[in-house]
């Protein structure tokens, strides 16, 4: 009896507490409806307080009418509330730029979550069915997804969504609302062949029981929910690793490459997904592109460039430093080339890099107290320098003379033996004395401008 399996349902994925207050998805087709019924049947054993939405897409003007009536007057006889959202998603689809379906799914749970928040629920219930569950694993596998997107949907997501009638199969549920003489519409949309899902569901499955396996949505319904018990332990293991390996500060994660090399790709992927779900305060979809895009990020992450800088789908950045990995929740505004004459003495605002520089004369007791080292503070031989002094950002051809060394070196070499990613270097400040590179900030003085025994007047240049 459809009733007993559904309880079965709830009490072996823990749906309903006692109290629950929900909020109950009906379109007025066969499945929600039935689950409207339910629920009202388990009210009692449960303490239920029932909230009856209903979503009009704006998609079918005429039938749409027909089904929020329908769901208003059963809420009615019912005596349960109900709560009526009107949308156009089609406005919404071109203004978001995604699919219909896409669109359509978001401004429902839009409307879900609104209703959680008003009414205080605790929990949102959705009537998919057994045969929705083989529908999505072929809809997924045809995309591209792996394991996460294959295990199907969820008898329960994040503590909030649940599906009591996910292991019943859809003929089970028409019989039931005949047996019972439950109201309900059908969807004209369902029986177009515009949608692959419906394609699915007409075509590919019916062929397939045909002409190779008559028990393939069985098959499947059980395929599944072994993938979603291999998943749970991936993704045990993936916060294992990632509690392990990623450090939090603040909106920033990071890692060592090393450590992240170390772990197997299957769990490098998840850690990577994970991390993009903190950053982007999102969960990757992994039914449509977004799994794709974790795929190209994850690509690029194990080629061979040892540094570079992308852009995350949903916002922020990622970062690869050779040893080095960051991820931001702000995305990196690109320097353009910039070159400002300094105040000397005085102080100067950089406003492409937002820093001040500071630069004074000073005498060598006081040169005694500053020498500790600081590296966005340098100490330069006056006599050495050209005046007025400028700060720009790099050029290709650039050459200095590090401290220490007899030749010239180009600065692209000297980034690259310091491991300065080449998406850092136009944000690094060059102090300039005539044509001369005085200065690398925070890293290397030109050895034909340091302070020596000759030294009589000593420049102090600070970055602030």
């Amino acid at each position: 009896m459809l009733l007993e399996q559904v309880k079965r349902t709830i009490d072996r994925h823990h749906l309903l507490n006692q109290g629950d207050r929900l909020i109950v998805g009906v379109s007025a087709g066969v499945d929600s409806m039935v689950l409207l019924r339910l629920l009202t049947a388990f009210r009692q054993e449960f303490d239920l307080s029932l909230i009856v939405a209903h979503v009009n897409h704006g998609l079918r003007p005429k039938e749409s009418e027909g089904e929020a009536e329908l769901v208003k007057k059963e809420s009615e006889r019912l005596g349960l509330t109900f709560e009526y959202g009107l949308f156009d998603v089609k406005e919404f689809k071109k203004a978001g730029g995604l699919s219909l379906q896409d669109a359509a799914r978001r401004i429902r749970f839009h409307f879900f979550n609104l209703l959680l928040q008003k009414h205080g629920a605790d929990k949102i219930a959705l009537g998919h069915n057994a045969d929705d569950q083989v529908e999505t694993f072929f809809l997924r596998l045809m995309r591209g997804s792996g394991l996460v997107g294959l295990k199907g949907i969820l008898p329960i997501r994040e503590g909030k969504v649940i599906r009591p009638l996910l292991e019943v199969w859809r003929g089970e549920i028409e019989s039931f609302a005949q047996e019972r003489e439950i109201p309900y519409l059908l969807d004209s949309s369902n029986l177009k062949e515009d949608y692959l899902r419906n394609r699915i569901r007409l075509t590919l499955i019916p062929l397939i029981e045909r002409e190779y396996q008559p028990n393939l949505k069985k098959i499947v319904l059980k395929t599944s929910a072994i993938l979603r018990e291999e998943n749970d332990c991936l993704e045990r293991g993936t916060e294992e690793a990632y509690q392990k390996i990623v450090q939090e500060e603040g909106d920033v994660l990071s890692f060592k490459w090393s450590d992240y090399e170390s772990l197997h790709p299957a769990i490098q992927r998840r850690v990577l997904r994970k991390m993009c779900e903190k950053i982007t305060n999102s969960q990757m979809k992994v039914e449509s592109t977004e799994g794709i895009k974790i795929d190209r990020l994850y690509k690029k992450l194990l080629s061979v460039h040892p540094s570079f800088l992308l852009e995350l789908p949903e916002g922020g950045s990622l970062e690869k430093r050779y040893g080095l990995v960051i991820m931001k929740k702000e995305r990196v505004k690109p320097v353009l080339p910039f070159e400002v004459e300094l105040i000397s003495p005085g102080r100067t605002y950089i406003e492409e890099i937002g820093q001040e520089v500071v630069v004074e004369e000073i005498s060598r007791n006081e040169l005694i107290e500053n020498s500790y080292r600081l590296s966005h503070r340098a100490f330069l031989d006056c006599q050495s320098l050209q005046f007025p002094l400028r700060i720009r950002n790099f050029r290709p051809g650039d050459r200095f003379q590090p401290l220490g060394v007899k030749g010239t070196q180009k600065l692209k070499e000297f980034f690259i033996d310091h491991k300065v990613p080449n998406f850092e270097r136009q944000r690094i400040p060059l102090l300039l004395s005539g044509e001369t590179i005085a200065w690398i900030v925070g890293y290397r003085i030109d050895e034909r401008v340091k302070v020596s025994e000759k030294t009589n007047k000593i420049l102090k240049v600070e970055l602030v």
